[in-house]
């Protein structure tokens, strides 16, 4: 499938036929497909076991609902999103992966966290993509989006930008809390989840803090 570079208001994403959504139908198939991961991370497992590397270390959140795999041609929709003003593709991605939790019949949380952005990154962007996915959410599931409970404190660098291994270092200590109030179930949200890091250091502050459970809602998982 060929990934058009333009995006056109009433035509798909992908093959600029006519449709009232971000994508159409067809072209959907070929990314959001129903696929074996490990209900913890969200990694590729066989028969939805809990991977090794969860078996091995325990993360410290409890499920991850992802949507697609961050692969072509979904990557460039995710992109679009983060990096060319595309907020409203957060409407469509929220619609699906709502409905995906909501089928599951899982116990929501108290409410929504989104990945808080650096100040300075944020200036840069002009929105925090998180936070635009969280708030569609929020208003598919009647819940609280929180976006000032934590905030990133360090302008790390980019975690696309950086090898594998070293990436949990780059995020280590990267976030504080900003209240002493942490609910006992909240659900962590980010646009991409790669190694992980980003999300665990986050959700080991949030355990530390006293929260009980820690769900993962992510549109695209590597």
């Amino acid at each position: 499938m060929e990934v058009k570079q333009l995006f056109f208001s009433g035509a798909c994403f992908f093959c600029l036929a006519k449709t009232e959504c971000a994508w159409c139908k067809d072209c959907e198939q070929d990314f959001i497909r129903e696929t074996q991961r490990c209900p913890i991370c969200a990694r590729y497992s066989l028969h939805h076991h809990i991977c090794g590397s969860c078996l091995n270390q325990q993360p410290s959140f409890a499920n991850t609902e992802t949507l697609f795999s961050y692969q072509y041609p979904a990557n460039h929709l995710i992109k679009a999103f983060k990096f060319n003003n595309r907020p409203e593709l957060a409407r469509r991605f929220a619609d699906k992966l709502a409905k995906r939790i909501m089928e599951k019949g899982s116990v929501l949380p108290e409410i929504i966290i989104p990945v808080p952005l650096h100040r300075k990154r944020q200036r840069e962007r002009g929105y925090n993509q998180s936070l635009e996915f969280a708030q569609q959410l929020g208003r598919r599931l009647g819940l609280k989006v929180n976006s000032s409970l934590c905030s990133r404190i360090i302008n790390t660098n980019p975690q696309s930008t950086l090898p594998m291994k070293i990436r949990r270092k780059n995020v280590k200590g990267a976030f504080s809390l900003n209240s002493d109030q942490i609910p006992k179930h909240i659900a962590l949200v980010d646009d991409v989840i790669t190694t992980g890091s980003t999300i665990n250091e986050l959700s080991k502050l949030f355990k530390k803090a006293g929260c009980q459970r820690i769900d993962i809602w992510t549109i695209a998982r590597a």
